[in-house]
């Protein structure tokens, strides 16, 4: 289990950064995923390969330091390859290309980049099935056993649609967008604020079927990571669409997770484990809860939420940040797939989302999600 260590927040941000610069060359165009002591790489053929770009987005607006943008500016081609070929596209087109190219465009003002993000939002409505009013997550398009698969998860594929709305002045991308949402909302938040890490729909009809997991304990359990990706993803559609039952979903799913998942402790896979259960941190989960909350407190002016997810970030720091200068993550004890055996790793997602917590915390974030035009 994790070790405390107190380093103030500013301390943890100046580790993470020099951490970041003092790997990134190791890896070359090649992007690290998950993996304990060091770091897995692979190409860029899954769905978290943007995650490290966006690393480097964040480093480079924090530090100004010029090899960091020409690295990740240098990984910009092997995404316009991807989309052209179409290598393992899914609903993560979001994920891919809102830390790659829109934030390329955002930071240097790239054309290219931006051209390249809304082809990639244009590939993402694709998935979109009007019957049941959902993007497909995985698969096929409109074929195989997941052609009727809706995954929490896409709540934070939806800015890119949302940007793109905008920047193309194509309203279709908005509607469909905030069409997901509402589907996501109805279907997989239960009545209590937990939600279904996935839902099953038929897709040729539309009907609602049933609410599975994949990585949580069971379909009734509660994913972590599920969770802290509906905190996120519903407040970020409440700020691009200005709508309050989306809000009021962010602040229903965060109230849960902080009833179930106090935030002076690091959260567990899954929220609802019976007796016996293998009981694996999972600090990406944490992190990326922390960026919610702190989206709500910028939503809300409320006050609480930015010192409960300040505390959760500390929690971090004290227990789940590698402190190990000869390593390459920035936090342990990440949680990609239990069932699998897959835990107590770092996580390029976890990573990304800290570095986001840190910045946002300090005053240095920025905004690759939200609204530029609020």
């Amino acid at each position: 289990m994790p070790s405390s260590s107190v380093i103030p927040i500013q301390s943890a941000l100046e580790i993470a950064l020099q951490r970041i610069k003092a790997n990134y060359q190791t890896y070359d165009l090649d992007f690290p995923t998950r993996g304990y002591p060091a770091y897995e790489t692979a190409p860029n053929d899954h769905w978290v390969a943007g995650f490290w770009p966006g690393l480097l987005w964040l480093s480079y607006h924090a530090t100004q330091d010029t090899a960091l943008r020409t690295q990740a500016e240098a990984l910009l081609p092997s995404f316009a390859e991807r989309l052209e070929k179409q290598i393992d596209l899914s609903h993560d087109l979001g994920f891919l290309y809102t830390l790659s190219a829109r934030a390329a465009w955002m930071l240097t003002g790239d054309q290219t980049a931006r051209d390249l993000g809304i082809r990639a939002a244009q590939a993402l409505s694709k998935r979109y099935n009007p019957r049941g009013n959902f993007i497909q997550a995985w698969g096929e398009i409109g074929t195989g056993p997941d052609a009727g698969r809706v995954i929490v998860d896409c709540m934070m594929n939806l800015p890119l649609l949302y940007w793109a709305a905008e920047e193309a002045s194509e309203r279709r991308y908005y509607d469909l967008a905030r069409q997901h949402a509402a589907t996501t909302l109805q279907y997989l938040v239960r009545a209590d604020g937990s939600t279904y890490h996935t839902y099953r729909f038929d897709p040729h009809t539309g009907q609602p079927l049933a609410g599975e997991t994949r990585q949580g304990f069971a379909d009734e359990s509660l994913w972590t990571r599920g969770q802290a990706w509906a905190i996120y993803g519903f407040a970020l559609t409440a700020q691009w669409t200005g709508e309050a039952e989306f809000l009021d979903a962010a602040r229903d799913v965060a109230a849960c997770f902080l009833r179930e998942s106090p935030v002076d402790k690091a959260p567990l896979w899954d929220l609802r484990l019976p007796e016996g259960a293998p009981q694996y941190l999972d600090s990406s989960a944490g992190a990326i809860a922390a960026c919610g909350l702190l989206r709500l407190a910028h939503l809300t002016g409320e006050a609480a939420y930015h010192a409960q997810a300040e505390i959760l970030v500390t929690t971090l720091i004290a227990g789940c940040m590698e402190k190990n200068d000869d390593r390459t993550g920035l936090l342990k004890y990440g949680a990609q797939h239990v069932t699998e055996g897959l835990a107590d790793d770092y996580l390029i997602y976890g990573d990304y989302y800290f570095l986001e917590a840190l910045l946002t915390l300090t005053g240095h974030a920025p905004d690759f999600w939200g609204s530029s035009y609020e």
